[in-house]
């Protein structure tokens, strides 16, 4: 009786079991044509989006005047700032707004002329031997050749990279728009869902040694196994669905072409699904499992009291090491393996914090260092003179002292009516002029006199400007009108030259902005002398301020000078002036670029010889200080 019933079981178990298989394979290959029309449509979209986009005239105009201002030798010019800032808004917007990670603009020679991102790929050529094979590269060459928006789909990693580029035509072909889509984005138009159910949806691109690589994972088959020679059958048109065993298990599959994406998409399910059913007919395995589990309940509970809870207490210890917290301390107190562990733990915890202290110890004194050697060398060269002014003075001293002691012996003589005494001491007055030159002694006093009262107050300048490094964290936050701080700042510049500077405002910021004002103040005020003094005798200083996604951008543009490339890279060094002695102590840009960065900012200077110079500040737009 048992054999028979086993029989009819087994074969029932295995009818079961074949016939799920076959709806698995049905509803596999449904998914997967439904997936591709799905892909198809999405990348149709995105294709004629870009097409349309570089249609556009303000686009074309955008490409011919960034080739016409692009210079590979000098690729932040001034005219490339201005045209940057005439484009910024309206692209930026656009690459924010269709989740790009760049946008590129590439003349016809594979220039990248413009990037919305201002990544690494601005300068850059895409046809030089660094993009030999790229994805990029191909969108590229295909927009040129087709004369007409392509895609091209690449990897990098286990991160999938689509191009779409486009040709920009302007009465002739002018040079090539290419869209990065970030690979978030790319997910969503390609609407894969990898989930839960052990059901797994992939993208597989051909590579240049025949093999394939996931599009979103790390996924990869050689050349010559089993998966490969399914998805390139794929790839010719040949569709696929059956069982295979791969990725540590069996699995039913389905794959087909994406020739959209010159790729291939791989729909697998794990077979083990299809025979779930048949567990349900297995209604005696459930006492054995629910005792099973109960056992596994009641050994994990002690292995988790005894050895999970103080290994997850050593491992928190180690985050919060690891995010800076030098303080942290296990609590376990054992006396096995585990208690030595959190000695040994307590032991390394211990040394990192005396470890930090000495090496926050070293920073400071080398920063110390630094400054205590720039402010030595700056006050020596006025406290030389004093020094050299005092010892010429302290013999001219004596001169003095020998001088007014014959005056009082000519003076008692003549109140003594001692003519022959009064006449010895006058002869001897006379012989004293002609030896010692009086007159020039008595000008010459005068002007060391000035001149060590003019070093004596360079010195006394140079101590009141460190003093502004001390003050950085002492000053309050507050919510400040940009409109009424920048005109004040401006107005306590201490120069001659101020009254021959036009300054324009274009404040385009309608919330206050919150910083530390004092200091701002001081560091708007330095940043406005520097530009007033290089306007010479004459010129004009823009001063704007407007807001740029999360941040708030304050210009100071100046039509003076400039500044040659050798000085352009100091300009923020402590003590570090063009000027002649006395025209500066060479501390304003510095003490503003530590104002700016504690308040998390940044600041950066662009010049061009002849040709002015343009200052950039970016704050934080919630004006917290770093």
């Amino acid at each position: 009786m048992l054999l028979p019933v086993l029989l009819l079981v087994g074969i029932g178990m295995t009818y079961a079991e074949n016939r799920l298989a076959q709806n698995m394979m049905d509803d596999l290959e449904e998914l997967t044509q439904r997936l591709q029309r799905e892909v198809d449509l999405a990348v149709v979209a995105q294709v004629e989006d870009v097409r349309i986009f570089s249609r556009s005239p303000y686009i074309q105009s955008a490409m011919v005047d960034f080739s016409a201002v692009y210079d590979v030798k000098e690729l932040y010019s001034m005219d490339y700032q201005d045209q940057q800032d005439r484009y910024w808004s309206y692209l930026a917007f656009y690459a924010e707004k269709h989740g790009l990670t760049d946008l590129l603009f590439v003349n016809l020679k594979g220039d990248v002329v413009y990037s919305a991102s201002q990544s690494d790929l601005y300068g850059a050529n895409l046809t030089h031997v660094d993009y030999s094979g790229t994805a990029m590269q191909r969108a590229f060459q295909q927009a040129l050749w087709q004369m007409d928006s392509v895609i091209e789909v690449g990897i990098s990693g286990s991160e999938g990279f689509a191009f779409m580029a486009s040709p920009i035509l302007n009465q002739q072909l002018i040079g090539v728009v290419v869209r990065i889509p970030a690979p978030s984005t790319i997910r969503q138009f390609l609407t894969i869902n990898n989930d839960s159910s052990k059901q797994v949806l992939s993208i597989y691109h051909k590579d240049s040694d025949g093999g394939f690589n996931e599009l979103f994972g790390d996924g990869h088959f050689d050349r010559g196994t089993l998966l490969s020679r399914i998805l390139s059958a794929a790839y010719l048109g040949r569709d696929f669905t059956g069982s295979v065993n791969e990725w540590g298990g069996a699995w039913l599959i389905s794959a087909r072409a994406l020739p959209a994406l010159d790729a291939v998409v791989l729909v697998r399910r794990e077979k083990s699904m299809a025979l779930a059913a048949i567990t349900d007919l297995q209604f005696s395995a459930w006492g054995v499992t629910l005792i099973i589990l109960f056992l596994v309940f009641l050994v994990s509970r002690h292995v988790s009291g005894n050895l999970v809870a103080p290994v997850k207490e050593l491992s928190d210890n180690l985050e919060k090491i690891a995010r800076g917290d030098r303080h942290a301390r296990s609590q376990v107190e054992r006396q096995d393996e585990l208690g030595a562990l959190a000695t040994q733990f307590n032991g390394m915890a211990q040394s990192l914090r005396s470890t930090q202290a000495q090496l926050l110890q070293s920073e400071k004194m080398a920063s110390i260092g630094h400054l205590a050697a720039g402010v030595a060398h700056e006050i020596n060269n006025p406290m030389s003179v004093v020094t050299s002014n005092m010892d010429t003075m302290h013999q001219y001293s004596k001169i003095y002292v020998q001088l007014v002691d014959m005056y009082d012996r000519c003076v008692k003589a003549a109140m003594e009516n001692d003519r022959i005494g009064y006449e010895d001491i006058n002869r001897e007055l006379v012989e004293f002029q002609k030896k010692e030159d009086i007159n020039f002694v008595n000008h010459d006093m005068k002007d060391l006199l000035e001149e060590s009262l003019a070093g004596l107050a360079r010195v006394k300048n140079i101590v009141g400007s460190l003093g502004v490094f001390s003050e950085l964290d002492k000053s309050d936050e507050q919510l400040v009108d940009l409109n009424e701080c920048l005109p004040r700042a401006i107005s306590q510049v201490n120069s001659p030259l101020i009254e021959r500077v036009k300054v324009h405002y274009a404040i385009d910021i309608k919330q206050p902005v919150r910083f530390k004002y004092e200091q701002m103040c001081k560091a708007f005020t330095a940043i406005a002398d520097n530009a007033i003094k290089a306007c010479a005798q004459k010129g004009e200083l823009h001063i704007r301020a407007y807001q740029c996604g999360p941040k708030t951008l304050i210009e100071f543009h100046d039509s003076g000078t400039g500044m040659e490339d050798k000085h352009l890279v100091h300009v923020f060094d402590p003590f570090y002036t063009t000027r002649p002695v006395g025209g500066g102590v060479g501390l304003g840009l510095s003490i503003a670029h530590s104002i700016i960065e504690a308040h998390g900012g940044s600041i950066k200077v662009m010049s061009k010889l002849g040709k002015g110079t343009k200052v950039q500040i970016v704050l934080p737009s919630s004006g917290k200080a770093a």
